[in-house]
């Protein structure tokens, strides 16, 4: 049977949900189609095959978090946009960790133009936070990958229940973003030590 209406967007949604509520093993053609209320065979109109629908969903995810941090920084610099960045990033990455965590394992195809577009999106609103600390334009990269390193590494930490001491959370990532910040605003010097 094929159910009216649906269409790949719905169908990498529901995929979605599916892995944020149950987990990344619960994911399968066989339970989306279930969810779905359709035959498999029906699946297979919308996505070729359960890695097809894992690039989509995470392909789906950079979108998503590209728009979040980009309304995030709207209107802000330096400082209050990276931590405006930081927190819309940890924010999803807590709301929906079960995608979060497929997308962060996903490879998915370097051919694919509509990967490649997301991530340089995804990319340049990160490089844009950075920006802002005056940092000199060949020191960028360093300091954007140090940011998404810095924010992958504690999201998914938190996501997967590493952080079991006492202390809340939140306060952890106060630091961790003053900590950032100082790293971010002394950036050029540090570079310069160096030479």
């Amino acid at each position: 049977m094929v159910r009216a209406g649906l269409s790949r967007a719905i169908v990498v949604e529901t995929a979605a949900r599916i892995v944020d509520e149950e987990g990344l093993t619960d994911l399968t053609m066989a339970e989306l189609a279930k969810r779905l209320g359709i035959a498999l065979p029906s699946l297979y109109t919308h996505v070729r095959s359960l890695e097809h629908l894992r690039s989509e969903v995470a392909l789906s995810v950079t979108n998503e978090l590209s728009r979040l941090m980009g309304e995030a920084i709207q209107g802000y610099a330096g400082r209050d946009a990276v931590f405006a960045l930081a927190r819309a990033y940890r924010s999803y990455a807590v709301a929906h960790a079960g995608r979060y965590a497929m997308a962060m394992l996903a490879q998915p195809g370097s051919a694919d133009d509509r990967h490649q577009e997301a991530a340089m999106k995804c990319g340049l609103i990160v490089y844009g936070a950075v920006r802002g600390y005056g940092i000199a334009e060949a020191e960028l990269t360093d300091a954007a990958r140090f940011l998404r390193a810095g924010l992958h590494g504690f999201v998914s930490l938190e996501g997967q229940g590493g952080f079991a001491l006492p202390q809340i959370v939140d306060v952890t990532f106060n630091a961790f973003l003053a900590g950032i910040d100082r790293a971010l605003s002394t950036w050029s010097d540090q570079q310069e030590n160096k030479t």
